[in-house]
C-alpha cells in the first residue's frame, strides 16, 4: 500500500509529551500502591471492653445515647483484618449503624502466632463467643443482642446460635458459607486428594495469610493481579477518582491474617469436605450443632456474583434454620463489594438497618 505523503508526521514535541504523561502516570501508580500501607483505616473511635488471648471486643463510642434497644455485635472472619466494616469515613457500615441509633460492638480475632496452633473453631465458638456475648450485654446493660457475622464469621455465629439459641435476639449473616456440598472452586481445590491439609499445618503452625489470599486471587487470576494495576492506571486519569478510598481497600485486601493451624484444619475437613454443619453432624463439646435449633429472626445477606461464598453455599441457609421469621436479601455484586462498595451505603446498609429496627 502506498504511503500517503500528505499525512503530517507526528510532532516530536507531541511524542515527548506522551512519554512524559506516561511517566507521570507510572509515578502516580507507584505512589498510590506504596502509600496504601499507611492508609487511614478503622478510624471510628472505640474502646476495649474485653480481651482473651489475641481476641479483642470493642465498643464504638457514641456522642449521644443509643436510641435502639438492641445492640449489634459484629463478628469478623478469621483471615481478614476486622476494619473492613469500618473501612474509612463515608465507607463504614459501623458509622451507618451508629447513625441509625444502634449500640455497636465488634469482635476482632486479632493476629494469632505460632503459639496458637491448637486453637480450633470449636474453642472459638464455645469459649470465646459466649464470653464476648456476655461482656457485650453487660456493657450495654441489656439481656439480648443481635449478632452479625461476615463470611467465616457468619458460619461461626450460626454455630454459636445453634448451640445457644436463647442467647441471641436476632441473627444476621453477611455472605456466610453454610452449605459445602457444592462449594465451587474452593471445594475442588481443598478436596481430600488435592489438598494436603495435615501436612500443611504440620509445616505451618499458623497458615500464612498470603495463602488464603492467593486462593481468592486465583478464583479470577488476571483481574485480581495484573488487572488491579491496569484499572488503577486508567482510573488515575480521572480527576474525580478517590485515591484514598482505593488505598484503604487495597490495604485491607493485602493485609491478611494468619489462620491458626487447628482452626484451618477443622474448617477444611469438617466444613468444606464433610459438610457437617449443613448435614447436622458437626459436634462441639459433645453436642450436635443443629441449625434447626435457631429460632430467632434471621436475615441472610447473599451476593449474586460471589466467587468466595457462591450461591450454592449461601442459598439453602434459610431452609436449614428453624426460625419462623426469616428473610434473604440477595444483593447484586461480589463477596466484598456488596459490603463496602460504592453502592453499599445506598443499598445494603439502609436495608439491614431497616430490618434491625423492625426487630428491635
Amino acid at each position: 500500500m502506498a504511503t500517503d505523503l500528505r499525512s503530517p508526521l507526528p510532532s516530536p514535541w507531541a511524542a515527548a509529551d506522551s512519554v512524559w504523561t506516561a511517566n507521570e502516570r507510572s509515578l502516580d501508580v507507584a505512589r498510590a500502591v506504596l502509600g496504601a500501607r499507611d492508609a487511614p483505616v478503622g478510624t471510628t473511635p472505640k474502646e476495649v471492653v474485653w480481651r482473651k488471648n489475641k481476641a479483642c471486643l470493642y465498643r464504638y463510642l457514641r456522642a449521644m445515647p443509643a436510641t435502639q434497644q438492641t445492640p449489634v455485635l459484629l463478628v469478623l472472619p478469621l483471615i481478614n483484618r476486622a476494619y473492613i466494616l469500618d473501612l474509612r469515613p463515608g465507607a463504614s457500615f459501623v458509622q451507618s449503624l451508629l447513625g441509625r441509633g444502634f449500640d455497636v460492638f465488634l469482635l476482632d480475632w486479632g493476629i494469632p502466632g505460632d503459639e496458637d496452633r491448637n486453637l480450633d473453631i470449636e474453642t472459638l465458638v464455645t469459649r470465646y463467643l459466649p464470653r464476648a456475648v456476655r461482656k457485650a450485654r453487660q456493657a450495654a446493660g441489656v439481656a439480648e443482642l443481635t449478632m452479625l457475622g461476615y463470611c467465616i464469621g457468619g458460619a461461626l455465629v450460626a454455630c454459636y446460635t445453634a448451640l445457644y439459641p436463647d442467647a441471641i435476639k436476632n441473627l444476621v449473616l453477611f455472605t456466610a458459607p453454610i452449605t459445602f456440598a457444592e462449594s465451587g472452586k474452593f471445594g475442588s481445590w481443598t478436596a481430600k486428594n488435592a489438598f494436603p491439609i495435615d501436612e500443611l499445618v504440620e509445616v505451618f503452625p499458623t497458615v500464612p495469610g498470603s495463602m488464603p489470599d492467593l486462593g481468592s486471587k486465583m478464583l479470577n487470576p488476571l483481574p485480581s493481579t495484573v488487572g488491579t494495576y491496569v484499572r488503577l492506571w486508567d482510573k488515575l486519569g480521572d480527576e474525580s477518582f478517590d485515591v484514598a478510598g482505593w488505598q484503604a481497600m487495597y490495604r485491607w485486601v493485602n493485609e491478611g491474617v494468619p489462620f491458626p493451624g487447628a482452626a484451618f484444619r477443622q474448617w477444611i475437613k469438617e466444613f468444606y469436605r464433610e459438610d457437617k454443619l449443613a448435614r447436622g453432624t458437626l459436634e462441639f463439646d459433645g453436642r450436635r450443632v443443629l441449625l434447626g435449633n435457631i429460632r430467632c429472626p434471621v436475615l441472610n445477606v447473599a451476593a449474586s456474583a460471589d466467587a468466595i461464598a457462591p450461591r450454592s453455599t449461601t442459598g439453602s441457609t434459610l431452609s436449614l434454620v428453624g426460625s419462623a421469621d426469616k428473610q434473604e436479601l440477595l444483593v447484586k455484586g461480589g463477596h466484598v463489594g456488596i459490603v463496602v462498595g460504592r453502592a453499599a451505603s445506598n443499598d445494603l446498609w439502609p436495608k439491614v438497618a431497616d430490618w434491625l429496627e423492625r426487630h428491635d
